[in-house]
């Protein structure tokens, strides 16, 4: 039986990506252990459909300090490190991958490495623009090319790296030399679980309803989502905008949605299961991606863009070039970044327009056929295959 294992700095029941990986090996009959952050009352082992998830005691840490972000993955670093190596003499995985951020988390398989494991490195993110947004400093600065050299070592380190898309791929073809070409494997939603057939299933709502799911940080622009609300408030009537995700981070959107005005039409759901996903997106009108485009958000595809034409719904979305690199502009309602007014428009265009909602939707849908998950599911599957030989 083939071995793998998996190490990730982040929570493996929130994740999108880490479960339907695992998965994929599993029905192959590949065991998978998955090292990653512990939260709440989980238990130190899960096994969640085939995958022996183990929890290190450590949280994720939220905040700003870049040295407590440093000392954060260091901490998490050491423990893989260790765990990783004990229970490679006892396991003797033949690939271990290690899921971004950080890059250097691959160092944590040094010593498996050494006894002839094959590392892989699955970038989630590309960490230099990634850090250059979050802590608004330039790509001269000292970190970033630290970061830079960083992910250089990463990737050669690495026996196979994989990416998230294709407009990544070719940024680090230019800057990092690998062992082999880093392949595409696309965060597409698990089509078992973001199922379009529910839609039958499931009443419509008294409402002409937006929906949003996901961080809520400044990044992805929901403060002009909710201000394109409030200038739509009177011109559709029960209108309502749909906000999923951690009420830690939703202080000030909800400030701002009482002083527009707009807090019976701008509803924040909290966090839930991402199982739980698809049963509110089969009753939303529209998905919403207000996300301000930058250089890091033009190199990276949102997964719940995906997420919502797999479901069969129009989107309106900022124009960037990650989104288009997919979805051509008959395909989307794009608007351009931060424009409140664009985003206004194109909501009650659609509004406006069932049929076109309709045909919106099929046309991403047909699209999206290139980049579904049962493809990507199968080129990852192929290329552990060949990591092992």
């Amino acid at each position: 039986m083939k071995k793998v294992c998996m190490v990730a700095y982040t929570y493996y029941h929130w994740d999108a990506r880490i479960p339907k990986e695992a998965e994929a090996l599993v029905q192959q009959g590949t065991s998978v252990d998955c090292f990653c952050l512990r939260e709440g009352d989980y238990t130190r082992l899960s096994v969640i459909n085939g995958v022996n998830v183990y929890c290190l005691p450590l949280g994720k840490f939220r905040g700003s300090s870049t040295i407590k972000y440093m000392l954060s993955y260091i901490l998490f670093f050491l423990l893989a490190f260790f765990t990783v190596s004990k229970f490679y003499f006892k396991r003797r995985y033949d690939v271990i991958q290690f899921h971004t951020l950080p890059d250097f988390i691959i160092f944590a398989g040094l010593i498996p490495k050494i006894f002839g494991a094959k590392l892989i490195l699955d970038m989630h993110e590309i960490t230099p623009e990634f850090y250059m947004l979050k802590f608004g400093v330039s790509e001269s600065h000292l970190l970033i090319r630290i970061l830079k050299l960083l992910e250089k070592i990463c990737a050669h380190f690495a026996d196979a790296v994989i990416v998230v898309d294709d407009p990544i791929k070719r940024l680090l073809l230019q800057r990092c030399k690998f062992k082999s070409e880093p392949t595409v494997i696309m965060n597409s939603p698990d089509e078992r679980l973001f199922c379009s057939d529910c839609l039958a299933r499931v009443e419509s709502l008294n409402s002409f309803s937006l929906i949003y799911h996901g961080t809520l940080t400044s990044l992805y622009g929901l403060e002009f989502a909710i201000q394109a609300v409030a200038k739509l408030k009177d011109r559709i009537p029960h209108l309502k905008f749909y906000i999923f995700g951690n009420e830690a981070d939703a202080g000030n959107l909800k400030k701002l949605a009482e002083e527009l005005d707009v807090c019976s039409n701008v509803i924040f759901m909290g966090r839930v299961p991402r199982e739980e996903i698809p049963r509110y997106l089969c009753r939303a009108d529209i998905g919403v991606l207000p996300t301000i485009r930058g250089e890091f958000t033009d190199l990276t595809f949102s997964n719940k863009l995906a997420e919502y034409v797999c479901m069969k719904k129009p989107v309106v979305a900022t124009r960037l070039k990650s989104a288009l690199e997919y979805f051509p502009e008959d395909a989307i309602a794009y608007f351009e970044s931060k424009d409140v007014d664009g985003l206004a428009s194109r909501v009650f265009e659609l509004y406006m327009n069932p049929q076109k909602r309709l045909s919106q939707a099929e046309k991403a849908l047909q699209y999206y056929q290139k980049i579904q998950w049962q493809i990507m599911k199968k080129r990852y599957v192929e290329l552990i295959d060949s990591v092992i030989g």
